[in-house]
């Protein structure tokens, strides 16, 4: 994995640190001593289901801040849009545990509760799947919104174990410094897009998404009409048809397990 990314990246904050061989979480980690605190614009996200802050990075940096909560082993990462934060996602991260998944959302180096950093955003993603991992997930889905899908994509690509799927929603085909076009070719785990038709050019970007994706044993498009961006189309309340392939999705591939 690029830059020797160990599955023990996370310094956990009211949570234990990394696994043991035998699958048990480990000593706990130590508060990280600075920053703001993940999440502290959206009490509403963590209030009532158990989330707590987290405090991570790439190769064993705290950067990163997040919100983890659930529980169970089958787990999924959210990852934000751009001019925007983990707060975006709280109504799917509030159900996603409601129906039993482990789930990190976090920021973005830059933005909200995280530190700037020279690696690519994808090695955001990449690192935020390790911290998932170490929390008690064996089986990962990562999901993106808008920039977050191209980072997503392109971290699916080169992530050790591979993870059980990757979704992006609305996913322009490179963003950041980091093409996900050029990427798409090399993810080898079932792919979801999704994105409305006329919200400019993301329609058009995730039916190049599955065309390009040669090598996933299942890359699934679906682009419906209108001009919603983003994480409104797949939270409650959002685009029935592609909220709907989205949990067939997880529940097909990342399935609910205790």
């Amino acid at each position: 994995m690029r830059r020797g990314l160990v599955a023990c990246v996370a310094t956990l904050l009211f949570l234990a640190g990394c696994s043991g061989a035998d699958g048990k979480a480990g000593p706990a980690a130590a508060p990280s001593p600075s920053g703001p605190v993940p999440g502290a614009e959206c009490p509403g996200m963590a209030s009532g289901v158990g989330a707590s802050p987290v405090r991570f990075g790439v190769d064993g940096a705290t950067n990163l801040g997040g919100l983890i909560g659930g529980s169970g082993s089958t787990g999924v990462v959210l990852a934000h849009q751009a001019e925007a934060d983990l707060c975006q996602w709280i109504l799917g991260f509030n159900e996603l545990i409601g129906k039993g998944y482990r789930v990190l959302a976090f920021d973005f180096h830059g933005h909200g509760s995280s530190e700037s950093s020279e690696v690519g955003f994808d090695e955001d993603v990449m690192a935020a799947a390790a911290t998932l991992r170490a929390a008690g997930a064996t089986s990962v889905v990562l999901v993106g919104a808008s920039m977050g899908g191209t980072f997503s994509i392109a971290a699916a690509a080169k992530i050790s174990p591979p993870v059980a799927g990757v979704v992006s929603v609305s996913g322009p085909l490179a963003y950041g410094g980091v093409s996900a076009q050029q990427e798409a070719p090399k993810v080898a785990v079932p792919a979801l897009y999704l994105a409305q038709q006329d919200d400019g050019l993301f329609g058009d970007a995730a039916l190049e998404f599955a065309k390009a994706s040669t090598a996933s044993p299942d890359a699934q498009v679906l682009v419906t009409p209108g001009a919603t961006h983003g994480v409104p189309l797949v939270i409650e309340g959002g685009d029935a048809k592609l909220r709907a392939a989205f949990f067939d999705f997880l529940a097909r591939y990342a399935p609910v397990q205790a």
